[in-house]
């Protein structure tokens, strides 16, 4: 810890959290020490879920590649600078076929008036470029960083309010026309080499498939916070169903009737989101157990199973990399995404400046007073 961590608090601040930085150290404990005393009791009651990597045939080394994305708003006095952006990235390899020297990206960036809805319409245009980017990647196994779910979750919020955005709604409409999105959403949630890794989501199937409600441990624990308990190293669960209520009811999505029919496409991304099954694996001792949500082309076969568990297992190789290889990669790549709007910020407001009569004016429209970014993941 560097004596200027602390600069910017006040010093009755800092005291306080100091203060209470032993309180929060033991209920945090309290908590560890409560899943690891469980441990046995959990794997228990899950065991007829439990199963072992190496009872499935071993398939050959599958290329592997990665998807992620992120957007940027930075608001400065009279306009929003915009920015959404998704990268691919190859995984490591020893004996696979390469196919990307480079990493291969989709970029939009634009200037627009203040909007409320502009985030929403932004972020669904991020996810089209990842889709198209994963649809695109000639590998045996790729992964999309975040839930199967938040896709159609994010693509309803932007298209519902693309009209309240011009130029950026614009731009999401005419992608979701021309590139064919809708099909792209399709083909992903039917397809036999693509997986959602999300890092985290509040969804826990283990709990009622395993007999765990009763258990106190389990009671508000996350699943993949439970596999990490329960699974051994190379031992995955069995596929679940990963889009029902609680009542094991398969859950209806929509987007916008304007843009996908409600009784062919939207029927059909329903049926296929009801056939996606959710696995947690937990590859090595050294990493948390993954959730990995699959296609039902992937996880209804044992032989494209195996070829998704062996792609994964393969891209840990450093208890560095907490999570497979190419996402790791492309997760740092988009969060640069930042630093390169700054850029692009400097470079507009000198072009907007330059022989300009009322400079005052216009560094005061052009001042940053907010920015914004994220990226999609959760569910």
């Amino acid at each position: 810890m560097t004596s200027n961590e602390f600069a910017d608090l006040p010093d009755a601040l800092v005291r306080d959290l100091l203060a209470v930085a032993m309180l929060v150290a033991e209920q945090v404990k309290q908590r560890v020490v409560t899943l690891a005393e469980a441990s046995d009791d959990l794997r228990r009651a899950a065991q007829q879920l439990i199963r072992r990597k190496a009872d499935l045939e071993r398939p050959r080394e599958p290329s592997v590649a990665a998807v992620d994305g992120s957007y940027q708003i930075h608001t400065l006095t009279s306009v929003d600078i915009c920015a959404a952006a998704a990268v691919a990235v190859e995984g490591a390899a020893r004996q696979a076929k390469r196919y990307w020297p480079e990493p291969y990206h989709d970029l939009w960036a634009g200037g627009l008036r203040h909007c409320v809805d502009a985030t929403g319409v932004l972020r669904a245009l991020m996810v089209s470029m990842e889709m198209d980017l994963a649809r695109k990647a000639p590998h045996d196994l790729v992964m999309l960083d975040g839930s199967l779910g938040s896709l159609i979750i994010y693509l309803n919020q932007g298209l519902t309010t693309a009209g309240e955005v011009p130029h950026l709604g614009a731009e999401l409409t005419r992608r979701w026309h021309d590139e064919r999105v809708m099909r792209s959403l399709l083909d992903l949630l039917r397809s036999d080499r693509v997986i959602a890794v999300p890092k985290f989501t509040s969804r826990n199937e283990l709990r009622r498939a395993g007999n765990l409600p009763d258990h106190p441990a389990a009671a508000d624990t996350d699943g993949r916070t439970l596999a990490t308990v329960i699974l051994h190293p190379g031992e995955y669960t069995s596929p679940l169903p990963a889009y029902v209520d609680e009542r094991g009811e398969p859950q209806a999505y929509h987007l916008p009737d304007s843009f996908a029919d409600k009784d062919t496409e939207q029927a059909a991304m329903n049926r296929a989101l009801a056939d996606v099954r959710v696995i947690y694996f937990r590859p090595f001792g050294w990493v948390p157990a993954l959730r990995l949500e699959l296609p039902g082309a992937i996880a209804n076969s044992p032989s494209r199973l195996s070829m998704a568990l062996e792609g994964v297992e393969g891209q840990f190789f450093s208890p560095a990399v907490t999570e497979p290889y190419p996402l790791f990669v492309a997760d740092r790549m988009v969060k640069s995404l930042g630093a390169g709007v700054n850029a692009l910020e400097h470079t507009i407001a000198q072009h907007v400046v330059d022989g300009d009569s009322d400079v005052q004016t216009s560094i005061l429209c052009m001042q940053n007073y907010r920015t914004q970014g994220g990226r999609g993941g959760t569910s």
